[in-house]
This record gives C-alpha cells, sequence and structure tokens, in this order.
C-alpha cells in the first residue's frame, strides 16, 4: 500500500537495518479506543506492508484512547511508549518493552512512567551521553498548575526506564509561549503543548512540539543548551493544519520531519518534509 493510503495519527519513523518502521495513531476509532498498533515497513517512505500488530490484542484490556505510541530502542532492548485512559487511573503514558523491533510488547512494570496523579500524554524518550530522560506533556485540560497552561516537562530516568530519577522541570509552557491560541472542550478552556521531540542538533537539544495557533495545529521548534536548560521558541516549523512530529534521518542521511496532516478526522494522513 502506499503512504497516503493508511490513515495515521501521530506517525512515528524508526529506522533500523534499511528499513523503515511506521508507526501511530491508527485504525478507525483513533479518538475513543485509540491505536490499534499496527507496524507498517517500508524502504523508501513511499510503499509500505503492513507487518503485525506491535502489542498483542488484551495485553492493555480496560485501557482506552491509547494514542501516540514510539518506538525506541536502548541498551540493546526496544521500548514502546504509549499514553492511554482508565478511569481509575487517569492519563498517562507507559513503557512497555520487546527483544525484536516487530514486538510483541508488553507492559515494564504496568505503572505509568509519567508523574502519579497528573494528566499526561505523549511522553518521548530522548538519550544524552548515555543518560536516558523522558519528556511529556501536561494536558490543557487539566495541568497541575490549575490555570489551563498546558505545558511540556522533562525528568531524568532510571537506567532500566521504569522509575523517573529526579523531578520533573517545567521547560515549555503553551500559555506564555507567545503564539498559542486558546482551545475548549465541554467546559474546559486551556493552551495546549504537546507532541514533544528531542534530539541533539548542533550541539544543542532540539526539541520539537506542536499546538495551536492562530492558523491551527502547528509544529514549533524550541532549543536548549542542555537537557535541564532554558528552553527557547526558535521558529515555526509547520502551521497549515499539521502536527505531532518527530524529526529522523532518512537512508540518504537527509534531515527530515513526519507529522500528520490535515488534523481533522478521519482524513488524517502521514507527511514527510525535509528539514
Amino acid at each position: 500500500m502506499r503512504a497516503e493510503e493508511i490513515r495515521i495519527r501521530d506517525p512515528f519513523i524508526y529506522l533500523e537495518d534499511g528499513v523503515y518502521y511506521l508507526l501511530g495513531t491508527t485504525g478507525n476509532d483513533c479518538w475513543n479506543q485509540g491505536s490499534n498498533f499496527s507496524l507498517y515497513t517500508s524502504r523508501d517512505l513511499t510503499n509500505f506492508e503492513f507487518s503485525g500488530l506491535l502489542v498483542e490484542k488484551g495485553v492493555l484490556d480496560g485501557y482506552k484512547q491509547l494514542w501516540a505510541p514510539e518506538l525506541h530502542k536502548f541498551r540493546g532492548k526496544y521500548y514502546l511508549i504509549v499514553s492511554l485512559f482508565r478511569p481509575d487511573r487517569r492519563r498517562g503514558s507507559m513503557i512497555l518493552a520487546a527483544d525484536s523491533v516487530r514486538g510483541p510488547f508488553v507492559p515494564l512494570t504496568g505503572e505509568y512512567i509519567t508523574p502519579q496523579g497528573w494528566l499526561c500524554l505523549d511522553a518521548t524518550l530522548f538519550v544524552s551521553n548515555g543518560k536516558p530522560y523522558l519528556y511529556f506533556s501536561n494536558e490543557w485540560v487539566d495541568p497541575i498548575t490549575a490555570d489551563g497552561d498546558g505545558s511540556l516537562y522533562v525528568a531524568a530516568l532510571s537506567d532500566d526506564l521504569k522509575t523517573l530519577a529526579s523531578r520533573p522541570k517545567k521547560i515549555v509552557s503553551g500559555k506564555y509561549c507567545g503564539f498559542s491560541r486558546e482551545v475548549r472542550s465541554g467546559e474546559a478552556a486551556g493552551y495546549v503543548a504537546e507532541g514533544p521531540f528531542a534530539v541533539e542538533e548542533d550541539g544543542k537539544i532540539a526539541l520539537y512540539w506542536s499546538t495551536f495557533s492562530k492558523d491551527g495545529y502547528c509544529v514549533a521548534k524550541s532549543t536548549a543548551a542542555d537537557v535541564f536548560g532554558e528552553y527557547t521558541f526558535e521558529r515555526m516549523i509547520f502551521e497549515r493544519d499539521g502536527g505531532h512530529a518527530m524529526a529522523f534521518t532518512d537512508l540518504n542521511g537527509r534531515r527530515k520531519i513526519v507529522l500528520h496532516q490535515p488534523n481533522t478526522s478521519p482524513d488524517e494522513r502521514m507527511k514527510v518534509f525535509e528539514l
């Protein structure tokens, strides 16, 4: 199948041994049940094959709104990070593990890796100098600041990725970034900062993240000198009704970014651009 035939939100591309692995919020019930954890493979980012399910049915029974799965490799093992919701546990991000890039993935601990009691999503793994860190979003509908400020945080992780090893630090504010517009859902109102993805670029930490600006869903780039440094807005990457991006280097050594566009269902599709 071709890329445009795959309905997907929050696309994530993992590259290994000349193969692109594509995953994200896939399936026909992306908002309620969430991702069906489909894995697709390609050698050209244009033609894809369905390669199975990363998580077997039944493993996450009781959870819904399974959003934005990401695939990472750390110290020889593969990890899947996914946002999910259960009424008695609220929303958080959980880490699953496997010995193969194709899974099957099972929960590493069964607990959220994001702070207990917070409403969180979109956690992502970043490794710097061999040390693991977790970036994540404190969701705008119920931020810990209680002022509608959906924000991004970073914390150190334990080497086994089972617990946070430091207090989370707030690094990006949706409300006070200077270009986000207020969004509403029912009686809730606030400002979005979500979909973080961090990479090292030119000796700095480059953080790609999404919010809603006057032109719709978008991707911004902020940079910092180090993981716990001050993150400064650098520029807008994409403003045309698309977002939740991640950056990667393709097989030809070119830096690219992948996101979903448009942001309306059921039309969302993967789009790849050169950075």
